[in-house]
């Protein structure tokens, strides 16, 4: 891949830092307005940088959202539907700055490949990113022998997420040998299994060792090749836990809790999600303040530990020429509606999710203009002067950051697909297949999978908490068959564009 001189001032030679959060409301940050949490560090760089306050997912799942967002193309285009594994055909972010002379690095959860199956079938309690271990089970197409593939174009991985946690394990066994092996604590009373305080303080927990391996990778780059790290965090993804250090900072009290909103009437989604509706109410008022708690909390100590990378870079010199990317996959239910976690109802607290750009050259300012996740990859390569790859798909906005010009498309769209068939395991949990076109006024989702009944439409300009479902209203007839025509376009127009089409006469 070669330089172009079209898209930034930094001609390639920019570091680039992309910190990225799992299941993180937008909402959840001081700089996105949210008054009681505590993220002193975070809103430092949002004041610094560009601040998307409509930035959306395009699957509000794991692995479909990161296989987007690191490739620039839509989750069905990539074939990661939901969950699944990344073909190692796709071009990542990591793979076109590497062929581009980039020294890349991952840290913490990148989640291209499954974590179950890595536990259980390939026995290895330390997350692997070489697909050719996964290529049979997931028939994987063959591809070409390239060292630059093997592990998605990361020349240095150390791992650490959900469900492998080994080398997180063998840091304590070196750093803090009586906090190794400890089990999962048992949860608090009357309240979800997964609601504990961390067995781990904040100096020893798994979000402290993810910035410190990132921030030797950074310490390491000094005054050589330019780099790509990513610090991926398992938090504050669901178990609700956090260190009692950290969560001695908030007073339950401080704590807001969730907005019904409305609710959710069994009648406007599949039957498969009813085991999710209302649970969050179903907890005792004190629980309830002690889950949302606990998940500031855990976005406190990612703060604490960009705070450190931020340092990290200042100190080494490195701080004015590296691009700053904060980000999450997608958000969290977190209680309102009466919803926990992330289930299959594509409300703004699951697709917005926060993203904070800070681009040398480039002035501070905020953008409420809608974005996608899938925009990410092309301006990032424009902001430093290289050509996107053929296949993607997302806008690249570099220009308009540069030159200070409006930024935003006229619609976003966002899907999740059947969770099954899995091999070696079956689906689990209230997924269901969900399709999404929101404007800036209007929001439809609809459930293919299922019945043609069961959907929703919100009025965003008069009801913005979406709280009153018009799916069924006569009077929105014609609104609603506009929206399905529009999001009918918008799933056409993402199908893979690859293989390109060659001249034929």
């Amino acid at each position: 891949m070669e330089t172009t001189d079209s898209g930034g001032a930094g001609r390639g030679r920019h570091n680039v830092l992309l910190v990225m959060t799992d299941q993180h409301q937008a909402q959840c940050l001081g700089c996105m307005g949210n008054r009681v949490i505590r993220t002193p560090h975070l809103n430092r760089l949002a004041a610094e940088g560009v601040v998307f306050e409509n930035a959306f997912c395009q699957s509000p799942v794991c692995m479909a959202s990161r296989a987007s967002l690191f490739t620039g193309r839509y989750p069905g285009a990539v074939r990661v539907r939901g969950m699944g594994i990344l073909p190692p055909s796709e071009t990542t972010l990591a793979e076109a700055l590497a062929r581009a002379g980039y020294r890349t690095g991952a840290f913490g959860k990148i989640h291209f490949t499954p974590e179950k199956y890595t536990k259980q079938e390939l026995h290895s309690d330390v997350p692997i990113l070489d697909w050719r271990r996964f290529a049979r089970d997931a028939a994987l197409a063959p591809i070409a022998e390239d060292p630059v593939k093997q592990d998605y174009g990361f020349q240095i991985h150390v791992g650490c997420d959900d469900a492998c946690q080994g080398l997180f394990q063998e840091w304590l066994r070196r750093c803090a040998p009586t906090l190794a092996g400890l089990p999962r604590p048992q949860g608090l009373p009357n309240a979800p299994r997964d609601l504990f305080v961390s067995p781990y303080p904040s100096e020893f927990h798994q979000t402290r060792f993810i910035a410190a391996q990132a921030a030797e990778f950074l310490r390491d780059g000094v005054g050589g090749t330019p780099w790509f790290t990513v610090c991926s965090f398992i938090a504050p993804h669901h178990p609700f836990e956090a260190p009692e250090d950290v969560i001695e900072r908030y007073s339950s009290q401080d704590i807001p809790l969730p907005a019904l909103k409305g609710g959710v009437a069994m009648k406007d989604v599949p039957d498969r999600l009813a085991s999710a509706l209302g649970e969050f109410a179903r907890y005792p008022e004190s629980v309830q303040r002690r889950i949302v708690q606990h998940y500031y909390a855990s976005i406190t100590l990612i703060d604490d530990a960009v705070g450190r990378l931020l340092d990290e870079l200042r100190r080494s010199g490195q701080y004015e020429n590296t691009v700053i990317v904060f980000v999450a996959d997608h958000g969290e239910m977190l209680g309102n509606h009466g919803l926990l976690r992330k289930p299959s109802f594509h409300y703004d607290e699951l697709l917005r999710v926060p993203l904070i750009m800070r681009v040398p050259g480039v002035s501070p300012r905020r953008i409420g203009g809608l974005v996608e996740l899938v925009d990410l990859y092309p301006t990032v390569l424009g902001i430093l002067g290289l050509a996107a790859t053929p296949g993607v798909q997302g806008c690249d906005w570099s220009s308009a950051l540069n030159n200070g010009d409006s930024i935003g498309r006229g619609d976003i769209y966002s899907e999740m697909h059947e969770m099954e068939p899995m091999v070696f395991e079956s689906g689990s949990g209230p997924y269901a297949a969900c399709l999404t076109l929101r404007t800036e006024s209007w929001k439809l989702s609809v459930y293919p999978a299922h019945s043609h009944d069961a959907g929703q439409l919100f009025d965003l300009r008069n009801d913005p908490d979406e709280s009153v479902n018009l799916f069924h209203e006569p009077a929105c007839r014609d609104r609603r068959e506009q929206m399905l025509w529009r999001l009918t376009q918008r799933t056409h127009a993402n199908i893979d564009p690859l293989p390109l089409r060659l001249r034929q006469w």
